[in-house]
C-alpha cells in the first residue's frame, strides 16, 4: 500500500506527492530554458521574472501545505537568489542556473512524512 503523508487538508499518497514534486521540478528547469543564451530567443514573449516569482509563490505554498518540512528553507532560498541574479543589471546565468539547480535538487531531497 502507498504510504500517506499528512498535509493541511488531510493525506496525499506518497505517489501523488512524488508526481508533484517532480512536475515542479520541471517547471523550474524553464528557467532555464528561459535564459540561457542558446534558447531565450526561442521564449522572448514569456517574462521570465513574472514566471519566476509566480513559481516561487507557489513552492513557498507548497511549504505550508506540507506543514513545513526541514529542508525547505533552502529551496525557497536558492530560489529567491536566483531571483535577485535575475532582476540585477549584472545578471549572471552560471549563478543563476546553479542556484535554480539546487532548488530543484532540493525538491528531490524533500523528505515530507515517511517518503
Amino acid at each position: 500500500m502507498d504510504n500517506l503523508v499528512p498535509h493541511k487538508y488531510g493525506e496525499f499518497t506518497s505517489n501523488q506527492l512524488e508526481y508533484y514534486q517532480e512536475k515542479l521540478r520541471k517547471k523550474l528547469f524553464w528557467l532555464i530554458l528561459y535564459t540561457d543564451e542558446e534558447t531565450k530567443e526561442d521564449f522572448k514573449s514569456v517574462d521570465v521574472a513574472k514566471y519566476h516569482e509566480e513559481l516561487l509563490f507557489e513552492i513557498s505554498s507548497y511549504n505550508s501545505l506540507l506543514l513545513y518540512p526541514d529542508n525547505f528553507a533552502e529551496i525557497i532560498n536558492s530560489l529567491k537568489s536566483a531571483l535577485e541574479i535575475l532582476k540585477s543589471n549584472h545578471f549572471n546565468f552560471r549563478r543563476y542556473k546553479k542556484l535554480v539547480f539546487d532548488a530543484g535538487a532540493g525538491l528531490k531531497r524533500l523528505k515530507v512524512g515517511d517518503v
